[in-house]
């Protein structure tokens, strides 16, 4: 896909937050999914987009599916940004 298809995807996401006054920030219980994921000797960052998807999931705008579905788009959309660059 093209980087335009990525900003889309991006795009969306960031003005559904905006819309439902989601931000990116972690709350207590991604800090402790981070730590705990940091001591089983993992290491997972999640990006600002990532994040808002997670809170807005946790807020109740989106549902399993969709989010699942969202984030499998982003993710693609970044690899397809990566292998052109």
């Amino acid at each position: 896909m093209t980087q335009s298809a990525a900003v889309s995807v991006a795009s969306q996401v960031r003005k559904l937050a905006k819309d439902h006054k989601v931000t990116a920030e972690r709350d207590g219980m991604s800090r402790m999914a981070v730590s705990i994921t940091r001591l089983a000797g993992d290491a997972v960052e999640l990006d600002g987009i990532e994040q808002l998807l997670v809170n807005l999931k946790r807020k109740g705008v989106l549902s399993k599916s969709e989010i699942l579905a969202l984030q499998g788009r982003y993710l693609q959309e970044r690899r397809s940004k990566k292998r052109s660059a």
